[in-house]
């Protein structure tokens, strides 16, 4: 007879807890710019061709009269799709302490998240593995991408997990080797003349028919990948007092940024750490548009740079970006190819950590911080990728 009751017990509390994921887990799309909001994703209007203005939200309010324990345990499923069915392993990566390259920094406690621990090497897999279960959810057969290396490789090793077609559209200068691994997982890719922005506008300007554009700027569902990245920093080690992210199009940033909103809306925290983003020297287009106070702007001539994942005329996660660094009271920082190698070489002998070009800047940016600050600071730098896939090009630029 107990036994019965037993089972009436945990049925019942199984359809509780059924019943509660279902009401919080509900997302829906509100609009920056307009501060609409649509239910469903097929009533969801951009109001702009190029540039991301859409957010997804859920049912904060309601998590957060739940215990501690029982936020914890939504909060690991506050995600767009019905399940993670594409998965590789992604996310969870090390977030390291390191002490000897950073006595610049007056005894203030300096963590580095190491995304370059992700299965393709970089923090898109995230990214993929979100935007790519949606895809096989929303039960699409093609899906396309403008990359210049990193996120098409991503793409085309989660869209080959899944089955799903994936054609990238890449820049004539990328290498022989990237090319040979997109065709290794199956992927078609468009070589394009131009630069990142000429290719990314003609391919939004023209789109493939029948297939899904899931490159970061024009689908929204990229950035709650990556926004687990604050969840895991916190349970390390708490809310840190600053985060500092390379930017390109600006998902990466703005994702980190909702997580640790998302768990301030929950009532896990009370606090936003500062965010701090990184751009090139003469190629930042955030700290333009701040300037501006513009959603966004459109910079001319920019020089080239060999950290090639954010060098850029124009970021197209730009309006989100914005909002979180007046949010945070953060800033953008601009570094120069030359601090950025002598970095480079630093951190790979100091601290034995190998990261792509582009990773980097984030430690030339640590160096130029001013720390004036007397209280003892936990900051938090993003390595989005590893330099292990670029050992060639890194040691010619540390002879």
């Amino acid at each position: 007879m107990s036994g019965e009751i037993n089972q009436w017990i945990i049925f019942i509390i199984d359809f509780i807890s059924f019943f509660c994921y279902a009401c919080f887990m509900q997302h829906y799309y509100h609009c920056l710019k307009t501060n609409k909001i649509y239910h469903k994703l097929a009533k969801v209007c951009q109001p702009d061709l190029y540039y991301e203005y859409i957010e997804i939200l859920y049912g904060y309010e309601k998590i957060k009269k739940l215990s501690v324990s029982q936020k914890i345990k939504f909060l690991n499923h506050l995600l767009p799709i019905q399940k993670n069915s594409v998965n590789l392993g992604e996310g969870n990566t090390p977030l390291i302490k390191i002490d000897k390259f950073f006595a610049v920094c007056h005894n203030h406690k300096v963590y580095v998240k190491n995304e370059a621990q992700n299965p393709t090497g970089s923090f898109k897999d995230r990214e993929s593995a979100i935007v790519i279960s949606k895809a096989k959810e929303l039960k699409h057969k093609k899906v396309f991408i403008v990359s210049s290396g990193n996120a098409a490789l991503s793409a085309a090793v989660y869209a080959n997990k899944a089955e799903i077609k994936c054609e990238c559209f890449i820049p004539k200068h990328t290498s022989k080797a990237k090319k040979q691994m997109l065709k290794l997982y199956n992927a078609d890719f468009h070589l394009m003349g131009g630069d990142y922005e000429s290719i990314y506008r003609q391919v939004v300007d023209n789109p493939l028919p029948d297939a899904w554009n899931i490159t970061g700027g024009q689908n929204f569902f990229r950035e709650e990948g990556s926004k687990k990245i604050a969840y895991e920093i916190w349970k390390d080690i708490g809310v840190p007092d600053v985060i500092i992210v390379p930017i390109g199009n600006g998902t990466l940033f703005s994702a980190i940024y909702k997580g640790f909103k998302e768990l301030k809306n929950v009532g896990l925290t009370n606090k936003i750490p500062k965010m701090i983003g990184v751009q090139i020297r003469k190629a930042s287009p955030i700290k333009e548009a701040l300037k501006q106070k513009k959603d966004y702007v459109v910079l001319n001539k920019i020089p080239d740079s060999i950290a090639e994942g954010i060098i850029a005329r124009e970021s197209y996660s730009s309006p989100k970006v914005i909002r979180a660094i007046k949010e945070s009271q953060g800033e953008i920082i601009e570094v120069t190819d030359q601090e950025t190698v002598r970095v480079l070489g630093d951190i790979i002998q100091i601290e034995s950590l190998t990261p792509e070009p582009t990773s980097a800047t984030v430690y030339a940016a640590l160096r130029k911080l001013g720390f004036t600050n007397k209280r003892r600071l936990k900051i938090v730098c993003i390595q989005t990728g590893s330099g292990m896939k670029n050992l060639e090009e890194i040691l010619k630029l540390l002879n």
